[in-house]
């Protein structure tokens, strides 16, 4: 059973299993100690209090609905047991849990809309299951540092900056600064501060972020002080100031092989449970080091419309275990507390790395492999039928890598058979941004989204899977009901949402 405080209420939830109407199973949230029961008019108010009581129980108030009363479990009760334990009560019609309701998480940062990223990842939906607040998770950017002054990344630091010299000196505190600015925006990627109305979104809302400086300016570093820098994130791992550690290297050698020194290095902080993901490279050849090294997850690069980015380095490592993910246009933290878009496997490294912080967030039990594993497993199949050179196992997505960590399957989905729209319905004032879903076999190139009101009318053509719910006038859409046709090269999928202001 699994007990998490919904602290606005001052109530505890637990896992409860529900069976749908087509008779499916399912685990669903349910308010700790307490069910919800309707009694016939005739029962009064102390009817009811005096059977809940003589049962252990008690009373705690009428709804706002004719019949309708909260009823108190015996202490320690689960609900499954409570509904069965007040069925005798006289009068009693109807008794069900008391269903827990959380509020869909769009994220209120400005520039999201800025970000593709996150709907052709399913960002939006695997955040109903995790947004990385349930356990400690930290990734270790090892990178050209983090500029700590950013407003979407100051308060997402976490432990001591290092900085390890290319010269391979020891490492040493460092503050948190960048070298050029790609530090900082690989680690707005993996995990900017989130629904904070400010900047951008990162993939991981609660995973923190460690510096590990391994550059002196953009152009190279060493062996040794990557090396050094993997040493130092094994010793933080399972630590209680870090949780888990995942390593991100957005870095690389073009045309280098996986050294002796450096799977070493890899080799030691596998065995201490470290998950280290690294970037393929952007010179279109063979996969880098050292994302080519055993125990390495490499992610390669697409782009906006799920092809594989031109420059994303490619061979054998992706087929035996490697993903992609977005990394054309990423929009990102930059320098100085700006945004700027970016391209490259450097930034598609980081959106995997933030949607393993979910997954390890939403089941710190799993080891590093099993975490890279559910990554692999639940990615969206692109390019040849499975696993293959160029994409790897597919490009990540986070709603069935959440949905399957969570619930331990992937069957129920709708939107693994049909398009849909979430969150639905839509309120443009608090929810901000629409994002649309569909089946597989409609992911294709030329994707569009048309919005069309009941009478056909079309509303907006959209080159995203995202709609603040502006018509092409620019106008906001009137409250009602509307038609979204998902087409791309590869099919069309139909779906309704509704709009409320």
């Amino acid at each position: 059973m699994l007990l998490v405080p919904l602290s606005a209420a001052g109530l505890e939830i637990e896992r409860h299993l529900s069976v749908s109407a087509s008779g499916n199973p399912r685990e669903v949230e349910v308010i700790k100690g307490e069910v919800l029961a309707r009694f016939a008019p005739s029962v009064s108010s102390g009817a009811v209090r005096a059977a809940a009581r003589a049962r252990g129980g008690d009373d705690a108030g009428a709804l706002a609905l004719p019949g309708w009363r909260r009823l108190k479990l015996p202490p320690g009760m689960r609900v499954a047991d409570g509904l069965g334990h007040f069925k005798g009560m006289p009068g009693l019609e109807v008794i069900q849990p008391n269903h827990a309701y959380r509020p869909t998480r769009v994220p209120s940062d400005p520039f999201i809309g800025s970000q593709y990223a996150l709907s052709r990842m399913s960002a939006y939906a695997g955040w109903e299951y995790e947004v990385g607040s349930s356990s400690r998770v930290t990734v270790a950017v090892i990178d050209t540092g983090i500029d700590g002054t950013h407003p979407d990344l100051a308060g997402k630091l976490v432990g001591t900056s290092k900085y390890f010299n290319p010269n391979g000196a020891p490492g040493v505190n460092d503050t948190p600064i960048d070298a050029c600015g790609h530090g900082t925006g690989v680690a707005g990627a993996a995990a900017a501060d989130t629904d904070n109305a400010a900047g951008m979104a990162g993939i991981s809302w609660g995973g923190r972020l460690l510096s590990l400086r391994v550059f002196n300016d953009c152009s190279f570093t060493s062996d040794p002080a990557v090396i050094n820098a993997i040493n130092h994130a094994a010793t933080l791992h399972d630590t209680p100031d870090y949780g888990k550690i995942i390593v991100n290297m957005s870095l690389g050698e073009e045309g280098g092989a996986c050294l002796p020194a450096m799977q070493s290095a890899v080799n030691a902080a596998s065995d201490a449970g470290v998950l280290l993901l690294s970037a393929s490279g952007n010179d279109a050849s063979a996969v880098n080091s050292p994302a080519n090294c055993a125990h390495v997850v490499p992610v390669g690069a697409t782009d906006a419309e799920d092809k594989l980015a031109y420059f994303s380095s490619r061979g054998p490592e992706m087929a035996q275990r490697g993903l992609s993910a977005p990394g054309v246009a990423i929009y990102t933290a930059d320098m100085g507390g700006g945004y700027a878009s970016v391209d490259g496997t450097s930034f598609a490294t980081p959106l995997a790395a933030g949607a393993a912080a979910l997954v390890w967030s939403a089941k710190p039990v799993y080891t590093s492999t099993d975490v890279a594993n559910v990554l692999r497993n639940t990615a969206d199949d692109l390019g040849a039928a499975g696993p293959d050179n160029n994409f790897g196992y597919g490009r990540v997505n986070i709603h069935r890598a959440l949905r399957y960590a969570v619930e331990g399957t992937l069957s129920g989905f709708k939107g693994e058979a049909k398009a849909i729209a979430f969150p639905n319905p839509f309120r443009p004032a608090s929810d901000r941004i629409l994002s649309f879903s569909f089946p597989a076999d409609t992911a294709g190139t030329g994707l569009t989204v048309e919005v069309y009101t009941m009478e056909g009318e079309l509303v907006k053509k959209l080159d995203g899977l995202t709609w603040d719910g502006r018509n092409a006038a620019g106008n906001p859409a009137a409250t009602g009901v509307y038609v979204f046709l998902v087409k791309s090269d590869s099919g069309k999928a139909r779906g309704k949402f509704a709009i409320i202001r």
